[in-house]
């Protein structure tokens, strides 16, 4: 019988956008160029963290987010990053028929989807080319409780990703093991401020997707609807994860299809 594959990782965390950043290489060799390939990884996602965080903090008045909810035009204008998220926000509001904001008390704040879309950029440029190391199993970028996860090709690595209970954050829900996907979970406790139905007992919604911006997206727009609204839009558009209700309890959906179809689709 074959010995079981042993996994060690390197881990490292960059402390931007009022949250932390956990960095984690998995592999079956850890020695020093693998140290090497996570601190030279950690520095360029660092710098382009605070890049985007300089770009649309909301609390520097003379920066691009500040600028045009005070009415100026200029960024979305005159800055092609600027312009590239307004541009997927209102993507995010018609894909989720307005489920998701980007307007809170009338302005615009884009900062829970900067924070996704951040995270998928910063994977793609500094994590993701590692994969091509044969001693590198897998790549991991967390904050908090969104997680991008890649696998090598040809390897069996695979990521397991803990979903907590809402009421309780020390019992786990259910775990999913991964290979390549994002992984988005909102509840109470970090709902975005995105305009909410009073319909339902939605207490916690987690959407499994390529894209970490999607996941985002629809997890928080998931909340919004609320259990009466998010089902007809989880079948529509083929969504996949989990949601928990306060009196229908946990319901798992695969590629849009319940477990438990009949309580939602009429």
């Amino acid at each position: 019988m074959d010995d079981e594959i042993k996994y060690y990782f390197l881990t490292s965390a960059i402390k931007q956008m009022n949250t932390t950043f956990n960095i984690v290489i998995a592999t079956t060799e850890p020695d020093d160029s693998i140290q090497q390939s996570l601190d030279d990884a950690k520095r360029h996602i660092e710098i382009n963290l605070h890049q985007i965080d300089d770009d649309f903090s909301i609390e520097k008045k003379d920066l691009l987010v500040s600028k045009f909810q005070n009415g100026d035009q200029g960024p979305l204008i005159k800055s092609e990053i600027f312009q590239l998220v307004y541009d997927k926000t209102i993507g995010a509001e018609q894909m989720t028929h307005h489920y998701f904001s980007a307007y809170f008390n009338g302005k615009y704040d884009p900062t829970g989807l900067v924070k996704g879309w951040a995270m998928e950029e910063a994977f793609d440029a500094y994590l993701k080319p590692l994969l091509n190391r044969l001693d590198i199993e897998g790549v991991s970028l967390r904050s908090r409780d969104d997680v991008k996860v890649a696998t090598r090709r040809g390897s069996d690595h695979r990521w397991s990703v803990n979903i907590a209970n809402p009421d309780d954050k020390n019992k786990i829900l259910t775990t999913y093991y991964i290979q390549n996907c994002s992984v988005s979970t909102v509840n109470n406790l970090n709902f975005e401020r995105v305009p909410r139905s009073q319909v339902g007992r939605m207490e916690q919604v987690t959407i499994l997707s390529d894209d970490m911006t999607d996941s985002v997206v629809w997890a928080n727009a998931g909340i919004s609807a609320g259990t009466e609204k998010f089902p007809e839009l989880i079948n529509s558009d083929c969504l996949t994860g989990m949601l928990v209700d306060g009196k229908l309890g946990v319901i798992n959906f695969r590629d849009g299809s319940f477990s438990n179809k009949k309580i939602f689709l009429k």
